[in-house]
Parts: structure tokens; C-alpha cells; sequence
């Protein structure tokens, strides 16, 4: 683990290395670990990275950098329950504009790839974003994934509109 949660104290009379362990933002542990007390810079050094070592073990803690990167998470604030894939729904015009889009990087750049809801329905388009995305990130699209259902101002909407929600045209 390096150094992870430890730091290098020089300041003043104070030579040291400083163990600070988060989890969940929130402070776990804080001990200095004094040159002078542990036998100089080297053992001070090793008894921190020991004592890290014990505090993460014992509370449980992967560090930030061992984690799942974001790419890969879910956030919260989800739409779909899938990364990369949203639904969006914006006014414009004076009419509704409701369309799943997935997100993706490519060559350093972000992309994002947008199907209509009015166009391809409301699971075809949901579907087609699904496919966008995992072909971007080069992994196999899980089955059986469905949208979430549609909010009632949502199905209001697609009633209005005549759009079917569980037609399925799904691109090539």
C-alpha cells in the first residue's frame, strides 16, 4: 500500500510519520510515529506503515485507489440502475423531449449517444443505449436488464404522445 493514509512530518522540532486513517470521510485513527521516539526516520517509517496496516485490517477499510473506479459503480442518483445510461427528459421548443442516452470515454474524449424515446419507444431506446454502452466498454451486455417504469407524468405523456412503452424497436 505504499503510503497510502500516511504523511511525512518536518516542522519545527517535530520529525515524524503521521498515520491518518479515513473511512467514509470520517477519521478512524491519527498517530505520529517520532523519528527520535522509534530509532530513527527508517523504523519510524516501518512502525507506521505497520500500524496502518493493523487500523485498515481492523476497521475494514480498501483504499480509495483499491476501490471500484466510478466507471464501474452505480451511482445513487441512477436512473437505470446501469452506469453510463440515463434517462432525460427536457423541454424544448415548447414540446417534450424524452431520450436514453449512454456515456462513454473514447480516445480520451467523453461521448454520449442519445435514441428517443418517441422514435424507438421507451424499452427500445433504453435498449439501444444499453448496447452503445457495453460495445464502448468492451463488455458483454448482461441480459434480462429492463428499464425502471416510467414516472406518471412519463406515461402521461407517451400516452399522449401514442407511443407504446414496451414496444421494443431496438437499432442494428
Amino acid at each position: 500500500m505504499g503510503l497510502t493514509y500516511i504523511t511525512r512530518m518536518d516542522h519545527g522540532n517535530t520529525h515524524g510519520w503521521w498515520v491518518r486513517v479515513y473511512k467514509d470521510s470520517k477519521p478512524v485513527e491519527s498517530k505520529l510515529f517520532s523519528d527520535g521516539v522509534h530509532g530513527g526516520k527508517l523504523k519510524a517509517k516501518k512502525k507506521a506503515q505497520d500500524h496502518r496496516d493493523l487500523v485498515v485490517k481492523k476497521n475494514k477499510i480498501v483504499p480509495v485507489h483499491l476501490r471500484k473506479t466510478r466507471e464501474h459503480s452505480v451511482d445513487k442518483r441512477s436512473t437505470s440502475g446501469v452506469v453510463g445510461v440515463t434517462l432525460s427528459v427536457a423541454e424544448k421548443a415548447g414540446s417534450l423531449r424524452v431520450h436514453w442516452s449512454a456515456r462513454f470515454m473514447e480516445k480520451g474524449r467523453q461521448r454520449n449517444v442519445s435514441f428517443s424515446v418517441r422514435k424507438y419507444g421507451y424499452e427500445g431506446a433504453f435498449r439501444n443505449a444499453l448496447k452503445v454502452r457495453f460495445a464502448a466498454i468492451e463488455r458483454p451486455m448482461p441480459r434480462g436488464l429492463k428499464p425502471p417504469a416510467p414516472s406518471k407524468t412519463l406515461e402521461r405523456w407517451m400516452k399522449k404522445q401514442n407511443i407504446n412503452p414496451d414496444v421494443n424497436r431496438v437499432t442494428r
